[in-house]
């Protein structure tokens, strides 16, 4: 008996200890070391077809058809400056949020060997289940009594040692290859995107290299309620970080209150690159939180040369004549009982719809913001021209030869199923629930439905008929 009080004394000793894995410090800042977007060889990949291809939240359902997507473009045939190869070899950018940053790190890690693994690795299998099982176990007990060690803590270990086999961003930049594949959290201090880059982790002094890509991912899918938020270390002010030069600049203009955007990114960097006990530690929850669609680090990309993988740097460059941005979209809209009765909504109802409800038009807001971005740009090429054009008509005296911005064709293309035809089939698929367990012909009908909508979109067809492209059917050929 006593010998049985001192174990489970010293269980309890290991649970009060228990805490989260440590992010590794960052001995020195080196601004062009570690995962970086300009640090990826791109031998066969061209700057010139710029690819960006966007992965929402959604639990599997997001997973699934995230896959299905890729897979199309596996089989998506084009022919580029004199080569012909395959659309996903030209993706330069994957950025992901909750359940889509499963295939979208997958990929990263291990390339086109995701298409014979991710299936049986993640799509059909029982992870939610398997999850709860975990959780109830009386060895997971002793481990969630720590005050520093959640839910989430345990999923991430669960997902390195059953998903992606102890993978880490050391092997992600082995790798050395395109795409740029960006996980999102969101800082839930500021309320902003948290990528898994190690631009965001110069800011709090942490070497990239040594986080489990599965940590990364349970970040990201953390989602509120369900599962826990996870805590990294903030080493502020021990590498000798330097912020760059439009933060500062973004800073001071502050009370000008001119591009609010900008300033609120300088801001939040200078909030978690502020050495001090107010930020020692950073948690981060389910990406969905600030941005469900994964769009909003590319928005910035495409309107910013502060951003640290500025696509708008690239066209000014004159590096980009064409660029896809591709964003795949597993939200949903369930039938809802609530209104059906004068009864008060209750807890679980109220804060589902809270969560959710919100970010769907955000959501929407984003996919907008894209088309007007694109669409203002095209606007002032075809201005300048109209200029020069009417001015050049009154003579050699009176031309202005105004410089042009660098023609690029856009290519905003949206994989959701609100652009299902069927009503029948719309509603199956926009009722499907939000975990990490559905059944395999479930998986099927959403890998299937993902290649219909990219083949069906418009501007996908633009694309083809550009590129002199084909989608093969699956398992044939063009």
């Amino acid at each position: 008996m006593m010998r049985l009080l001192l174990a489970l004394l010293a269980l309890l000793l290991v649970a009060a200890c228990a805490s989260f894995p440590k992010n590794p410090p960052l001995a020195r800042y080196d601004k062009d070391a570690g995962y970086r977007f300009r640090n990826l060889a791109h031998p066969h990949n061209s700057d010139s077809l710029f690819v960006i291809v966007t992965f929402s939240g959604g639990g599997t359902r997001a997973a699934a058809l995230a896959y299905g997507v890729l897979e199309a473009l596996r089989d998506t045939k084009i022919e580029w400056q004199g080569r012909q190869e395959s659309l996903l070899d030209e993706v330069d950018v994957i950025s992901s949020i909750s359940g889509g940053s499963f295939p979208a790190a997958y990929y990263a890690l291990r390339g086109r060997k995701i298409f014979d693994e991710f299936p049986d690795k993640f799509l059909y299998r029982p992870i939610q289940s398997d999850l709860l099982k975990l959780a109830l176990a009386p060895t997971s007990w002793f481990k969630l009594a720590g005050p520093s060690f959640g839910r989430s803590d345990l999923a991430a270990e669960f997902y390195n040692r059953e998903v992606f086999d102890g993978g880490t961003y050391a092997d992600v930049i082995a790798r050395d290859r395109r795409p740029f594949v960006v996980l999102n959290a969101t800082d839930m201090t500021s309320g902003a995107t948290f990528p898994f880059i190690q631009d965001e982790f110069d800011l709090i002094c942490s070497n990239l290299a040594g986080l489990p890509l599965a940590r990364a991912v349970a970040a990201s899918s953390a989602f509120p309620g369900g599962l826990t938020p996870l805590t990294f270390k903030n080493y502020a002010g021990g590498c000798g970080y330097r912020q760059p030069t439009w933060v500062a600049l973004a800073a001071d203009d502050h009370a000008s209150r001119v591009n609010a955007r900008r300033t609120a990114r300088a801001e939040n960097r200078l909030s978690l690159a502020a050495p001090g006990p107010a930020r020692r530690y950073v948690h981060l929850t389910d990406g969905g939180v600030s941005d469900n669609l994964g769009l909003r680090g590319p928005l910035d990309a495409i309107t910013s040369v502060d951003h640290s993988w500025s696509v708008l740097r690239l066209i000014n460059r004159d590096k980009v004549d064409k660029l896809v941005v591709i964003v795949v979209n597993a939200a949903t809209r369930p039938k809802a009982k609530r209104d059906a009765s004068a009864s008060v909504p209750g807890l679980i109802d109220t804060l589902s719809a809270a969560a959710g409800v919100p970010i769907d038009n955000y959501s929407f807001d984003s996919v907008e913001l894209l088309g007007r971005t694109l669409d203002a740009y095209g606007k002032d090429v075809k201005l300048i021209e109209g200029c020069n054009r009417l001015s050049a008509q009154k003579g050699e005296r009176c031309a202005l030869d105004l410089p042009a911005p660098h023609k690029v064709d856009f290519y905003p293309i949206q994989v959701a199923f609100q652009y299902i035809a069927s009503r029948e089939e719309r509603e199956w698929f926009q009722n499907l629930p939000t975990s990490l367990e559905l059944p395999r012909a479930t998986v099927d009908r959403l890998r299937t439905v993902g290649r219909q909508l990219l083949e069906e979109d418009p501007q996908f067809q633009n694309l083809l008929g550009a590129l002199d492209g084909c989608l093969a059917p699956a398992g044939g050929s063009c």
